[in-house]
């Protein structure tokens, strides 16, 4: 629930016709902020699960570089601010069918 909210909160400011910075974007980036101030206590739990205790720090460092190159393509690539909005949105959903997945696939194993 809370990657789709915060997917909803990149997509709608992406839909505003308004450019620049505005009263729009400002709550969707708060209402993204929200879900992600709530996601990372939710991700430990799910992560202390799934993830054995002694490769963890491989495992993180691994999706560590994937992450920063995204946020570095992201900073470099010169997008408007609703194209940004809009990759972010798309790959928020992408992570939330991705959760989804995991958590019916742990489901199934246990």
């Amino acid at each position: 629930a809370l990657a789709a909210a915060s997917c909803l909160a990149m997509a709608y400011p992406h839909a505003s016709e308004s450019g620049g910075a505005s009263s729009v974007q400002y709550w969707g980036m708060m209402s993204y902020e929200f879900a992600i101030g709530a996601y990372y206590p939710s991700i430990s739990v799910l992560k202390g699960t799934v993830v054995p205790e002694d490769q963890r720090a491989a495992i993180y460092n691994v999706f560590r570089l994937p992450l920063n190159l995204l946020v570095l393509i992201n900073l470099t690539s010169g997008l408007s601010t609703q194209l940004s909005f809009l990759a972010n949105a798309i790959l928020l959903m992408v992570a939330c069918i991705l959760q989804i997945r995991l958590v019916r696939r742990s489901a199934t194993l246990k």
